[in-house]
């Protein structure tokens, strides 16, 4: 085999998918060159280790990729969060890569490979699917009006339902959602959604669209979120250890959140202790109902990262949803070039790849998409190249999320780079608010090296998964 024109291939493949894509911004991103300056890794080992075995070839690129040591560097030096999970690689090789710890006080509790997450934002992804299963199923047209099938939005009659999938306009309530004192409270707040009356904005992200979407989908199934969910998206997958409210045995596998941290505008540091396992962190959720079992469309699912691979691989094989309404996902209604300055790239209640993301660009196709949580998942689904890459942390416990912009100043950033708030005694707080640019770092690392995977694959076809799992001291 001449590998050399085996590789030149590969990365011409790789090039044509990044490209697929109707938005100019977000092609191109990669060069060919780009390509190879990571692929040709791993003909070098090759060539190194002429008669290594897929395995030792596979564990050489990773001990040479520096991600190990990134992975550390996050956890122990910068301490951006307790303990981080990340499970990336091809469908017949996977690698988990696990580092610190699920809970740090009051005791200590390491994470582990069954570790259950708080998916926060990642359950949009669960919105967006029952969206487009609606659409296929020939039950709502996507582009007729929100207040068409839920009279109860009587604000929304020029909004479509388009228009929240795709973040394309700007919707506010009368008051606070996470302010209603009652559930019923909570759902009048949300009736009273209409378009802001200031839609030039940079960012377009909202909770508000998905949090409506999900009503209309139990608007149109007559039966709750939760087992419309479960019916058409967690059972097909497979998924056993996804859930709004997680089963009482096992509690003592869901990654600590609690004491998360603000500082005011009076500079004191304020920790919250109602965020106990188990409980989703975001206000909104606790207010719409989750614990009495009612989803409300932008957070408040628990999941593993073996059952979030499970729901990245059903996507990939369109067995949830055909493949053209995954593929559709990726459609872009919202970026552009505002004057030199791009704003955020958005697909379906989930992000793209960035034009101008801090230099970060990401390998992927250009039907990828991604779907953070602000409690520290992230879920990267890659349905051309047929890659999924799924981070688990728990960046909120003991740690501050939020610093009023008068206390900034307060912010001291060690050798080692962790950040610290000083308080008045001089004592220190871990800061994480470097979380979402680090964990870009690693996310693109995985990238490669899933790449880099699927480059060996194409070399040494094999029938049997090969998956790896490694525990970081």
């Amino acid at each position: 085999m001449n590998s050399r024109y085996e590789l030149n291939k590969f990365i011409n493949r790789l090039v044509k998918n990044q490209n697929m894509t109707s938005t100019p911004y977000l092609q191109d991103m990669y060069s060919k060159r780009d390509y190879y300056h990571f692929l040709y890794d791993v003909l070098l080992i090759m060539k190194q280790f002429p008669h290594a075995s897929l395995a030792t070839i596979r564990i050489k690129l990773l001990e040479q990729s520096g991600l190990k040591e990134l992975i550390q560097s996050f956890v122990h030096d910068k301490a951006l969060t307790p303990g981080l999970l990340l499970d990336f690689g091809t469908e017949k090789l996977r690698d988990t890569i696990i580092c610190g710890n699920a809970q740090e006080v009051p005791d200590t509790k390491a994470l582990s490979h069954d570790t259950i997450f708080d998916l926060a934002s990642t359950s949009k992804l669960f919105t967006c699917i029952g969206i487009l299963k609606l659409q296929e199923m020939g039950l709502i047209d996507l582009f007729a009006p929100v207040s068409s099938y839920v009279p109860s939005f009587p604000y929304l009659d020029d909004v479509t339902i388009y228009d929240l999938l795709k973040f394309r306009v700007k919707v506010q309530t009368d008051k606070r959602i996470d302010q209603a004192k009652t559930i019923e409270e909570a759902h009048q707040i949300l009736y009273t959604s209409k378009p802001s009356s200031n839609q030039h904005f940079h960012n377009a992200y909202t909770d508000m669209g998905a949090m409506i979407l999900r009503v209309l989908i139990e608007s149109i199934t007559n039966i709750p979120f939760t087992e419309f969910v479960k019916t058409t998206i967690l059972d097909i997958a497979g998924m056993e250890d996804t859930h709004l409210n997680v089963p009482e045995d096992k509690i003592s596998r869901v990654a600590n959140e609690n004491y998360s941290k603000i500082v005011n505008q009076y500079g004191q540091v304020i920790t919250h202790f109602y965020d106990t396992p188990g409980t989703p962190h975001d206000a909104k959720t606790k207010a719409i109902g989750a614990s009495m079992g009612i989803a409300p469309g932008h957070a408040g699912y628990f999941s593993t990262s073996k059952d979030m691979i499970k729901l990245g691989n059903a996507l990939i094989n369109g067995t949830i949803i055909n493949k053209d309404s995954v593929l559709s996902i990726s459609d872009n209604a919202a970026g552009y070039n505002d004057n030199g300055s791009f704003t955020t790239f958005y697909g379906s209640l989930v992000y793209l790849k960035q034009p101008d993301s801090n230099n970060i660009y990401l390998p992927l196709s250009g039907k990828s998409f991604i779907s953070p949580g602000f409690a520290g998942t992230t879920l990267c689904v890659d349905p051309i190249n047929k890659l999924n890459i799924f981070i688990g942390a728990n960046r909120l416990h003991n740690r501050i999320y939020q610093i009023h912009p008068s206390f900034k100043h307060r912010i001291i950033t060690k050798e080692n780079g962790r950040k610290v708030f000083l308080l008045p005694d001089n004592s220190e707080v871990t800061v994480t608010d470097s979380f979402t640019i680090d964990r870009t770092h690693l996310l693109k690392k995985a990238i490669q090296l899933s790449i880099q995977y699927q480059f060996l694959e194409s070399i040494y076809p094999r029938k049997k998964e090969m998956h790896l799992v490694r525990e970081l001291n």
